[in-house]
């Protein structure tokens, strides 16, 4: 493994921020550290870079113990996320900062700058500023100087999140072409779920200072490990009395249950399909979602959500439909367990 954390802690006064962490990353491969705020996430990746120091526990960077090394000699690429960019350098200056610092030659730093300004897209930009650049421009420049010393491993804090929702999707799809690119081992930090499962290969997910679940995006979403990660993975909704749904038995060992939009199917009335699995319920609202439509409905006094493709017959605010719940997170305390609605046939099932 290239990036080891072996059973780390960190403590601000009373704070837990890392509660015996410990993970471990291959080589190459672009990692999503996956957390609500305050759950840790920022500390584990600046303990890795030798920003903050561990309270205990070891930090290995191929295969070196680093606990002990100024964060100057780990060989690590930071990218902020206010960029940190010098407001009088210009972007060739910028980029061309770490390498001076390292009594790089001159033509070595004017190849080096020219080669990573044509890979981050930037080109006859060179000799702007800052203020001269727009949010993603000056993304693209913190991403270029941190990779021109040629670091080992990339680390990103919250790269994202002062950039508009449009270009933060483009630049979300251009940094992982690029990372792949570079073929840099990479770790960013995010709380935007729908960012890390975009972008990571694999995404560690952290609450209250600790390791939820590591996993592939495709994991994680489908297969959580623990009632935090079930919640916290996709829009979900928690139900206390699953027993009412038809199909859907109460297990005395699982106390509630998580239902996902994507476990719900609505139809017309008349359309329905398998009476003895559905529920009756009422379209409460319905939102434009782009490719899909939103609708949030009432079902027995609850409130569920549910997409409806814009090919499916239209529905009207206030109309009674038919709602099939055809899956169910159970969980409690410690464990979660999948359960599909036994009230309609196994090979009719459907799938997300």
């Amino acid at each position: 493994m290239y990036v080891e954390l072996q059973n780390i802690n960190k403590k601000f006064g009373n704070f837990q921020a890392a509660d015996n962490v410990s993970f471990s990353i291959e080589k190459g491969k672009l990692i999503g550290l996956l957390g609500p705020s305050g759950s840790g996430k920022t500390t584990i990746l600046r303990m890795i870079a030798g920003l903050e120091t561990p309270d205990c526990g070891d930090i290995i960077i191929n295969g070196q113990r680093v606990n002990n090394l100024p964060a100057s000699r780990r060989g690590i690429g930071f990218v902020f996320q206010n960029y940190a960019l010098f407001r009088y350098m210009t972007v060739f200056d910028n980029i061309a900062f770490g390498l001076e610092v390292q009594k790089k030659e001159k033509a070595y730093i004017k190849q080096r700058v020219t080669e990573l300004i044509r890979l981050v897209g930037l080109d006859g930009l060179e000799k702007r500023r800052p203020h001269q650049l727009s949010g993603g421009q000056k993304q693209r420049v913190a991403f270029a100087r941190a990779l021109a010393p040629s670091p080992h491993l990339l680390l990103l804090d919250e790269p994202f999140a002062a950039i508009d929702a449009k270009i933060r999707k483009e630049l979300r799809t251009w940094l992982r072409e690029t990372i792949n690119k570079v073929g840099i081992t990479s770790i960013f930090v995010t709380h935007d779920q729908e960012e890390a499962v975009e972008v990571a290969d694999e995404i560690i997910i952290t609450n209250s200072g600790r390791i939820e679940q590591i996993g592939t995006p495709i994991d994680i979403y489908k297969n959580p490990a623990t009632p935090f990660a079930a919640k916290f993975i996709g829009e979900s909704i928690v139900v206390e009395d699953y027993g009412r749904f038809h199909g859907f038995e109460t297990n005395e060992d699982y106390s509630k249950a998580i239902l996902r939009p994507e476990f719900v199917r609505v139809t017309k009335t008349d359309q329905e399909i398998y009476p003895h699995a559905s529920e009756h319920g009422t379209v409460e609202d319905i939102f434009f979602r782009g490719s899909v439509l939103e609708l949030r409905l009432s079902v027995g006094g609850l409130k569920l959500i549910s997409y409806r493709s814009l090919e499916d017959d239209a529905l009207a605010v206030g109309e009674e439909v038919s709602v099939l719940i055809y899956r169910l997170y159970l969980y409690n305390d410690r464990q979660v367990h999948l359960v599909e609605n036994s009230a309609f046939k196994a090979n009719d099932a459907f799938t997300i």
